[in-house]
């Protein structure tokens, strides 16, 4: 009998480490593009390799605009290196140096189409009814008699 017991439990690992061994893994959607994780890898010469700045965020406010570039944080009209930072958008910055104008964007693989045909509803705020109904604010409680 405990052989027998041994022997499906055997078969059931088995079958399980199989399934396991098989399994695909899946893509994670929210994962930034390979571009911008890949490690710069050390180049055979010895001599280190001059790679290009990244652009890592951008600040918007109604007093403020910076980006922080290879993590070091720039002003509008700041200077980064021996270029000036002169433009600051919602997706890219423009830098400019005595090479010329350098543009950085901040997800350089993707590429921003219109949006075309897409209605958005206008959302109400908090505890608003459509339709004439009567408006409830969060906190209010109605007296019960």
């Amino acid at each position: 009998m405990a052989d027998r017991l041994m022997r499906a439990i055997s078969a059931l690992l088995m079958a399980l480490l199989s399934v396991a061994a098989t399994a695909e893994e899946l893509a994670d959607p929210t994962r930034p593009p390979a571009s911008l994780t890949a490690p710069v890898a050390a180049p055979a010469s010895g001599v280190p390799e001059i790679r290009p700045a990244r652009l890592q965020s951008i600040f918007i406010s109604k007093t403020r605009r910076a980006a922080i570039i290879d993590g070091e944080s720039v002003e509008l009209g700041g200077k980064y290196g021996d270029a000036k930072l002169i433009e600051v958008n919602e997706g890219s910055i423009v830098l400019r140096s005595a090479q010329g104008r350098q543009e950085m964007t901040l997800f350089p693989d993707v590429k921003i189409t219109g949006k075309q045909g897409i209605k958005i509803k206008p959302q109400l705020p908090a505890g608003e009814v459509q339709s004439g109904k009567q408006k409830n604010k969060p906190g209010a409680r109605k007296e019960i008699k």
